[in-house]
């Protein structure tokens, strides 16, 4: 069905659609923990061998797909430049809204569809991000479609991909909030974990060579930086629990392919990594030329 569920625009310049049935014969289909590196590997595939732009990735679906969409788009939004879902809910536990502080993130729902609660679960999570958002108009681009009167089939939302095909993955944005779902997603647009674990929150952000870092997860924390977050020339600042340290940093050319080894996306390849807590003798200058 979802072969041809969207209606085509050839005209925007070309694209590669792909229908992915779910990943098993299950229920929860989208939310066993293999899914998520699955996902990355085949958009991996795709940029290796498809002819994709990284920057220009998007996840969306209808029901099961849609529920689909609210469990991996959240989990790894820096591989998506949009994510739409309709006639689905987010999932407690394994959907937040709180990484989608950069990532546009859109969701339809009918004012009847209320089976396992998911027009009441849409409006939880629509609350949720105008809370996260607060004041400000330039984080959470998230929306929520609410078609009053409609009930789980037939929402208008066959053309999404002209919608969404403008949107194009800012890949360092300058402030990241990952909320850790799992233990199996170690990375997060500049961000490492070699300790990922459910529950766990990092808050960091990265202006005028200055990195803050806050939360309940920063031991074995890897920060991935290049000259689009720093300025090699200066000194980088990393503040964190009231306490500062201050490194001169290198690019490295060994960080580079390691990153790009890593995860295959040239645009999440980085030239400069530091290792926070620093070991004893992170203030030396850090990185190698080769």
């Amino acid at each position: 069905m979802m072969q041809n569920y969207y209606k085509d625009h050839p005209e925007l310049g070309g694209y590669q659609y792909l229908a992915l049935r779910a990943p098993n014969n299950s229920w929860n289909g989208f939310y066993d923990v293999y899914v998520y590196p699955l996902i990355e590997n085949l958009i991996r595939q795709f940029a290796l061998f498809g002819d994709v732009d990284v920057n220009k990735v998007f996840i969306m679906g209808y029901s099961h797909g849609g529920y689909g969409a609210f469990a991996i788009g959240p989990k790894i939004p820096y591989r998506f430049a949009a994510i739409h879902a309709s006639a689905a809910a987010p999932t407690d536990g394994e959907t937040t809204a709180k990484t989608l502080r950069n990532t546009r993130f859109s969701f339809m729902i009918g004012g009847k569809d209320t089976m396992y609660g998911r027009a009441d679960r849409c409006q939880a999570f629509d609350a949720s991000v105008k809370q996260l958002r607060g004041t400000r108009d330039d984080i959470y681009p998230v929306t929520l479609q609410w078609i009053a009167n409609h009930g789980h089939s037939g929402l208008p939302d066959r053309d999404k991909i002209t919608e969404m095909y403008s949107a194009v993955r800012n890949p360092v944005p300058h402030e990241l909030t990952w909320a850790m779902t799992d233990d199996v997603v170690k990375s997060f647009f500049w961000l490492q974990s070699s300790l990922p674990k459910k529950g766990m929150e990092i808050q960091a952000s990265c202006q005028d060579n200055r990195i803050t870092l806050q939360g309940s997860a920063l031991e074995g924390t890897n920060i991935y930086l290049d000259e689009r977050l720093i300025d090699f020339r200066r000194p980088v600042v990393i503040q964190s629990g009231g306490k500062q340290q201050s490194y001169k940093l290198k690019p490295s050319l060994r960080t580079l392919c390691q990153s790009l080894q890593e995860r295959g996306d040239p645009e999440l390849a980085f030239t400069a990594m530091l290792e926070y807590p620093p070991s004893p003798n992170a203030k030396k200058n850090r990185g190698e030329t080769f």
